[in-house]
């Protein structure tokens, strides 16, 4: 798409230059041929300015959720290092997630206190059984999608822990204002967390409480 734009922006006066001088070739018909030359080249220069302001954009709500993102984990770096390597993941959730996640999330808590299971295997949040101090690296923002009725993107990144690390990824939306997480992903052991909760809520016959 640069290299498309790129082109276009250097082959404009080009294409200017020539109508230019055919139009002055010929008096008979110039006003018209300069007139069809004017309109081509207002249609193109606008096509160019549309493509930018949209590349433009993307690259910015780009820097935005990337910033976001690196923003969220290094407080929680922070709480690992302060409490010894526990976080508090509702407090978390609450404070950094979408409604529809924490919805999903009272419901696998009410699952956990009435059936005395114990649903996460991982924390979400740190990618580890047993949460231990652990840093967060490689952010990368991928699929970001735009929509009249919602924008998403994916953010992949890798926990660190002091003998291993973790591919993980997670997935946000634009809500109230603000890019919120609405689902986790563990790639090391291909964990959905959220397909895992409804797994879950629906073998404990559970799902109805949503």
């Amino acid at each position: 798409m640069k290299r498309f734009v790129k082109a276009l922006l250097i082959g404009l006066p080009v294409v200017t230059s020539l109508m230019l001088a055919s139009c002055q070739g010929s008096s008979k018909g110039a006003a018209d041929c300069c007139a069809d030359s004017t309109q081509v080249l207002g249609t193109d220069t606008t096509m160019v300015s549309d493509t930018l302001s949209t590349e433009v954009s993307a690259m910015v709500e780009r820097g935005v959720v990337l910033e976001r993102v690196q923003t969220i984990y290094s407080l929680i770096k922070q709480e690992c290092s302060y409490l010894g390597g526990s976080t508090d993941s509702d407090l978390l959730d609450k404070a950094f997630c979408t409604k529809s996640w924490n919805q999903l999330l009272m419901a696998v808590r009410r699952q956990e206190y009435l059936t005395n299971t114990l649903f996460f295997e991982v924390n979400h949040w740190t990618m580890s059984h047993d949460t231990d101090l652990v840093s967060f690296e490689e952010f990368e923002v991928r699929n970001m999608v735009f929509s009249d009725d919602e924008k998403r993107a994916q953010v992949d990144f890798t926990v660190y822990e002091e003998n291993s690390y973790t591919p993980a990824r997670i997935e946000l939306v634009y809500e109230d204002g603000q890019w919120k997480i609405d689902n986790f992903y563990h790639l090391k052991y291909m964990f959905n967390m959220r397909e895992r909760m409804w797994e879950y809520l629906d073998n404990t016959q559970m799902a109805y409480l949503l």
